[in-house]
């Protein structure tokens, strides 16, 4: 994987170190940074080496007091910042003793603290993370998620990839996958709002670390229809770029660069602190994944929503891939993770960073996203306000993996030359799992 930068850095105060007659501490404390989410907050501390502390609550004002042992901190820095969100006010950075750095938080109210050590990582170094976390503020996220589900519209829940110190993937401009996702997560949600009879939500809608499976819980809670999961993708050669389209396997990847590239998403976790969800987890969910219609449909959005990115820029494969990712393993629930190109290809990274390719983008995204899960609707026996009109009879037919011509015609009571007439098709055409066909 590709080196992940960080997000926003505020530098921990100045310190005299230690004290006439007394050692050197030993540990260097590096950076510090934090990410307000709507009901909690995370702050981060970089060390050169592990980090032991001793934490204590103070009342009146409401603080969290954090002391670390053997610690010195940089020199020539502030010696506190403000937060300002709804749980900490601000975070206040001074010498104890001579071999105690204090950190004191002061809170809106009490928390819920979860304090714990992160090894090296890729590019970071050791790190504290403080998690400060309100229930009322986070069982009121769970009541308004809910009070949004409805049987007569149709709820998309999308999901900008990483956040927080989860950055993704990085360009070699700097350029930040979790940034670019978001953006793009915003425009597309805007353009579904504008759909009668649909309903879009984001996963996180700011620059916070969300775990994997949180992202499933949130988009249930919404009772959602489909779920979008975005990023960008990478490589070490910056001449391959192209977007591509995943699914969850139920046995194993596609080949193995869609292996690969579930690791890499599935890592997500481990930089935030999350113990990695092992197969025999996935496994129990995949039984009911095998009754139900979640994974058909997921291949047919894929291959319609391959057709719409074809339009806008290259693709990297003309087919949905599979392989085992956390974030698609709801089982009732069609869902589909896009990489929308390669982040550290320019031409690429040019087209993401662009406010207007963006826009193009997630119209396209949209409108397919419309079109389908209208359809699924139909199936369902769901009306909808202003749901896609039929061509023909008989309207459309969406292509499942591994179907012939024979069997669509057999279906539908019409003959192979129909169907290709109807639909252009030139001889050795390849039905694709999620192409759209008329039928006569």
């Amino acid at each position: 994987m590709l080196k992940r930068g960080v997000a926003w850095w505020v530098t921990i105060g100045a310190m005299i170190l230690a004290a006439a007659g007394h050692a050197a501490a030993s540990i260097k404390v590096g950076d510090m940074r934090y990410f307000s989410a709507p009901d909690h907050t995370r702050i981060v501390v970089d060390s050169d080496q592990p980090l032991s502390f001793q934490t204590m609550e103070l009342k009146g004002p409401e603080r969290l007091v954090i002391d670390l042992k053997d610690a010195a901190t940089a020199v020539a820095s502030p010696r506190s910042f403000a937060v300002g969100d709804s749980i900490v006010q601000r975070v206040r950075v001074a010498r104890y003793d001579a071999g105690t750095v204090r950190l004191v938080m002061d809170l809106v109210q009490p928390v819920q603290s979860k304090i714990f050590l992160l090894n090296p990582l890729e590019d970071k170094p050791y790190r504290l993370v403080i998690d400060l976390n309100r229930s009322d503020l986070a069982e009121k996220e769970h009541k308004a998620r809910v009070q949004e589900q409805s049987k007569e519209r149709r709820i998309i829940v999308i999901d900008p990839g990483h956040g927080g110190d989860d950055v993704g993937a990085v360009s070699r401009q700097g350029t930040y996958e979790k940034n670019i996702v978001l953006a793009l997560g915003k425009k597309m949600r805007d353009c579904i709002n504008r759909k009668p009879g649909f309903k879009a939500f984001l996963t996180r809608d700011g620059d916070y670390f969300i775990p994997l499976e949180k992202r499933i819980v949130i988009a249930r809670d919404y009772n959602a229809d489909f779920f979008i999961s975005l990023h960008t993708d990478a490589n070490l050669n910056k001449g391959v770029r192209g977007a591509s389209v995943y699914c969850l396997s139920l046995k194993g990847a596609s080949d193995e660069a869609a292996r690969l590239l579930a690791e890499r998403e599935n890592a997500s976790d481990m930089f935030g602190g999350v113990a990695y969800a092992d197969d025999k987890d996935l496994n129990s969910i995949l039984v009911d994944l095998v009754q139900t219609q979640t994974m058909n449909d997921s291949l047919h959005f894929g291959g319609l929503a391959l057709n719409a990115l074809a339009g806008l820029n290259q693709v990297k494969f003309k087919q949905p891939k599979q392989a085992r990712f956390v974030v698609l393993r709801a089982a009732d629930i069609p869902s589909v993770l896009i990489e929308t190109g390669f982040i550290t290809n320019p031409e690429d990274e040019r087209l993401l960073k662009s406010a207007s390719f963006q826009q193009k983008l997630a119209g396209s995204l949209s409108d397919v996203t419309y079109e389908f899960v209208s359809l699924l609707a139909k199936r369902d026996g769901i009306a909808l306000p202003g749901a896609p009109a039929e061509t023909g009879k008989t309207g459309r037919h969406l292509v499942q993996p591994r179907e012939t011509l024979s069997q669509i015609a057999r279906e539908y009571n019409t003959t192979v030359g129909e169907l290709v007439r109807m639909n252009n098709l030139r001889g050795g055409d390849h039905l694709v799992a999620g192409r759209e066909l008329v039928i006569p």
